[in-house]
Formats: structure tokens, sequence, C-alpha cells
């Protein structure tokens, strides 16, 4: 296996951990039926628009009390 496999198959890695992420944070703010409070829609919501937070955000796991 040359180095160019070895870059090809780490960037493939990560661009499928980075769309993971973001789709995870998508599909979880599908699930919220947004009754009070709104921490985890809100945060979800920007994640949804300002994409490292989505793929950061869909990794996360947020309780609402």
């Amino acid at each position: 296996m040359n180095d160019d496999t070895k870059s090809s198959i780490i960037a493939i890695s990560i661009i499928v951990l980075i769309g993971y992420g973001w789709f995870a944070n998508l599909y979880k703010l599908s699930q919220y039926n947004f009754d009070r409070p709104y921490k985890a829609e809100v945060l979800r919501a920007v994640g949804a628009f300002v994409f490292p937070v989505g793929v950061v955000m869909g990794y996360f796991n947020i309780e609402d009390d």
C-alpha cells in the first residue's frame, strides 16, 4: 500500500465521519418535540446551519430537563 492509497483512505474516512456527524445532528433535531425547554433544539438548529458545529453536535446526546 503506497502513500497515496493511505492518504486516500484517511481522507475518505474523515469525510464519512464529518458527514455522519452532520446528518446525525439533523436527524436528532427532527426527533425533538419542541416543547420547553428549548436548549437542545436551539443548539441542534444552530448546528444545522453552521456546519462545524453540526458535525460536533451530531456526536453528543443532549438531555432536556
